[in-house]
């Protein structure tokens, strides 16, 4: 079924089209509101407000050729970015012993350890759009097109924002400006 098709079941309230939108895209998007706020409740209260939200709204698509998950990520995004901003929470990503690699592009680097405590650090000194658009690209797999579209920035800026983001965290890696453990 193609995301016109499920836009067009939502409209008609198709229960079975809302199952078919949770099946298919709710461990990515978990997994994406997971690596924003780190808390495993409240990242269940952004995905659940997040899927309210979408049958909300649901009539405002209206093009034929808006793809449903770009639309659901720029939802999750602003219902965990004004949670956090609520909560006071820092960007988390869960351990992993994946450390250890010496890797010297920034962006393989970032991206084979993206599930680290030190990279989850080392977000934290970037800025919130350099934040959320790694995390969008390496977490969430989306694409500059589809990150731009959640963010509602041109794909330009978007590349920008990454350049810098793994410029920044590879100064931050290499300098040790974050404790070892």
């Amino acid at each position: 079924m193609t995301d016109a098709e499920l836009i067009q079941r939502l409209q008609a309230y198709d229960e079975e089209a809302y199952l078919e939108v949770v099946a298919r895209y709710g461990n990515a998007l978990y997994g994406y509101i997971y690596s924003l706020i780190g808390d495993h409740s409240l990242c269940e209260d952004v995905l659940i407000e997040t899927h309210l939200r979408m049958v909300e709204h649901i009539d405002e698509l209206n093009d034929p050729r808006v793809s449903l998950r770009p639309w659901l990520y720029r939802i999750a995004h602003q219902v965990a970015m004004t949670m956090l901003a609520h909560e006071r929470r820092l960007v988390g990503i869960e351990d992993d012993d994946r450390l250890g690699h010496t890797i010297t592009d920034p962006a393989i680097r970032v991206s084979s350890q993206l599930d680290t405590t030190l990279v989850r650090d080392g977000l934290a000194y970037l800025t919130d759009e350099q934040r959320s658009v790694v995390l969008l690209r390496f977490v969430a797999n989306q694409s500059p097109e589809h990150v731009a579209d959640i963010l509602g920035k041109p794909e330009q800026t978007i590349k920008q924002l990454q350049w810098r983001a793994l410029r920044s965290l590879e100064r931050i890696l290499n300098t040790g400006i974050i404790e070892h453990g």
